[in-house]
This record gives structure tokens, C-alpha cells and sequence, in this order.
């Protein structure tokens, strides 16, 4: 279901014969992030510029949007959790690149310079990764898996989400195989997804479900969703395996039809701003556990930065996009 918040000035303004230099529609946000709705707010209350705020549901219900909407695309700005679906839809003409001179104007830190791709389909604005899932009540500390080789130990235990329909899922998918190989990886992932009733489940929020049930006990899941969860005093912990994982920049891109390009750079503006991350942390759900890219700007307190971690390829990963998200139904998704 289609979840569309408008957030705007007040309409007491319009009454009483104030003026402001936003129209109606503004921007139209396509989203899929716990934090969109709170730092449209702030923008909104900051700039008087009105905003729809469009969440279809996961990344790939509201990515399914956008390929409904076809040739008549309906959103100024997709914000997504995940780099190569930004390149796909930037090969296929969905996107534009970024403008230089607005990337330009943000100050990254290192990790935002590393994230930023060369052909700016999209503004890195946050990241997270990939990590194990471990159910404490039910796996001992000497038993703590160390790597994603390690799971097979648990087969048919194991809670993950479809790639299809998370963008955390397959930037992790995609991942796995640039580390591991294609072939090997899918080998591996046979031996420990055996379970469908776990291995294709929607969303975060399920796996997290999986694992405190006992319905699992260990998942590939978001690593901000566990720490959103071990805060609020679920026994669950996040273990970053020794074969690393992929960085998942919380991607910003721009529509390749928008016709609001000067708000859309004022809301980049915003959210690339100290005011603007801060406002994007104001929260306790999944995605605003992020590392921050941007300069001068510290994570949550719970939020763990010093993880190893690669860059994906998004060029390779979005050639291999429908084919290994078709081979991941084809095994693991009831």
C-alpha cells in the first residue's frame, strides 16, 4: 500500500495573504526510509517548501512504482537504501546524474568520497552494511558465527530477506558474490538457506521477528536494524563477519524528467547539512541508526563506525540484477 504524507506550510499562511516562494507541489519524494518523513519535516519548517512524501512500502515496492510510472515518471527524488539500482536506473534513463556543482557543495568525509560513485547516479547521504543476526538466548558466545562460511552451521535456522523486495538485501546479494564469486556464492548460500519460510521473508522487521521468536535463530539482516533492536533491549547482537561486507550507502537520486531541480538542490542542500543529518537521526527505528558521510557529523552513540567493508561494483551488479534476483526466487522465496 502507497503511504503519501503531505508535509507543508501551514495553511494558515495561504489565508492570510502570506506568500512563499514554493508552489503546491513542490517535490515529490519517492522513499522507503524510516527517516524521510521526520528531515522532510525540518527541510519543510526551514524552507517553506512543500513536499510529498511518497513510501510505497520496501525498496523494491516503491523501485515497482517507478517502473509502473514508466515514460510519466511522477517523483522529483527517489531516497533509497543501496548504490546499484541508482546505476541501473541511471543507465536506463530514470535517473540523472547528480549536478556537478551541487555535489561539489558537499562536504563529504571519507567514507561519503569513497561512496560517491564517478558517474553520480545518485548523493550518498548515510550508510549502513550487512551483518549477522545472532538470537543471544539462543546461541552460545563460544558458538557466535565469524563469517558468512559459518552459517551453514545453522542451516535451515537462518532468516533473510528476499532481494527482490529489499534494496539492503540485494546490495548485501550482490556483495557476497563480488567477494566470493558468483558460482561459489550461490553454492554456499544453497547449503544455508534451506528453509523457505525464512530465507525469503519481505523485510528487516520480519527477520528481526524470526530471530526473537526462535522461529531462528541467526539472520542476514541490516546491521541499523540490530542496533535499533539491541537498544530498545532485544538479546540480539550484530557481528560483522572477518570476510567482510558491502557498504549500503543510503542513496539520493534525481529524476531524469523533474522539473523542480532548484528545490531538489535545496533539499540535497538540506540534508548533507548538520541541521539536516541531525534531523535524520531523530529517531529510533532502523534507518536512523546511519554512519554519517558527511564532515563533522558524529553517528548515534550506539552506532558502530570502524567495520570492514567493501565498495560494490555497481556497474557488475546492476548487469547481474534480474538474473540473480530471478535465481534467489527461483530457490528461497516460497
Amino acid at each position: 500500500m502507497t503511504l503519501r504524507v503531505r508535509l507543508g506550510v501551514p495553511v494558515l499562511a495561504a489565508c492570510i495573504g502570506i506568500s512563499f516562494s514554493a508552489a503546491a507541489s513542490d517535490l515529490t519524494i519517492y522513499d522507503a526510509l524510516d527517516f524521510a518523513p521526520t528531515a522532510v519535516k525540518a527541510f519543510t519548517a526551514k524552507t517553506g517548501i512543500t513536499v510529498d512524501v511518497v513510501e510505497p512500502g520496501s525498496t523494491g515496492e516503491t523501485l515497482g512504482k517507478i517502473a509502473a510510472e514508466g515514460d510519466n515518471p511522477q517523483f522529483d527524488i527517489v531516497w533509497v537504501d543501496g548504490s546499484a539500482v541508482m546505476e541501473r536506473m541511471l543507465r536506463d534513463h530514470v535517473l540523472q546524474s547528480v549536478p556537478e556543482d551541487t555535489v561539489s557543495a558537499v562536504k563529504f568525509n571519507e567514507m561519503g568520497k569513497t561512496l560517491l560513485p564517478k558517474s553520480r547516479a545518485f548523493l550518498p547521504t548515510g550508510a549502513s552494511t550487512t551483518a549477522i543476526e545472532v538470537n543471544t538466548k539462543r546461541v552460545p558466545a563460544d558458538q557466535m558465527p565469524k563469517s558468512w562460511a559459518d552459517l551453514e552451521k545453522f542451516s535451515g535456522k537462518v532468516a533473510a530477506k528476499d532481494p527482490n523486495l529489499s534494496g539492503p538485501a540485494f546490495q548485501w546479494l550482490a556483495g557476497y558474490f563480488q567477494t566470493n564469486g558468483v558460482d561459489a556464492g550461490k553454492a554456499l548460500l544453497l547449503k544455508v538457506l534451506t528453509n523457505k519460510a525464512l530465507a525469503g521473508l519481505p523485510s528487516g522487521g520480519k527477520v528481526n521477528k524470526a530471530i526473537l521468536t526462535g522461529d531462528a535463530v541467526v539472520g542476514i539482516n541490516q546491521d541499523s536494524g540490530i542496533i535499533a533492536k539491541a537498544k530498545a533491549g532485544e538479546p540480539v547482537v550484530a557481528i560483522y563477519p572477518t570476510d567482510v561486507s558491502v557498504a549500503l550507502p543510503v542513496g539520493l537520486g534525481i529524476s531524469a524528467k523533474t522539473k523542480h531541480m532548484d528545490a531538489v538542490k535545496k533539499f540535497i542542500a538540506f540534508v548533507t547539512s548538520a541541521e539536516g543529518q541531525a534531523a535524520m537521526q531523530n529517531g529510533d527505528d532502523t534507518d536512523f541508526f546511519f554512519m554519517p558521510v558527511i564532515e563533522g557529523v558524529k553517528p548515534k552513540v550506539e552506532r558502530p563506525t570502524d567495520i570492514k567493508f567493501i565498495v560494490l561494483d555497481d556497474t557488475k551488479a546492476a548487469a547481474g540484477e534480474m538474473e540473480w534476483k530471478q535465481w534467489y526466487k527461483d530457490h528461497f522465496v516460497p
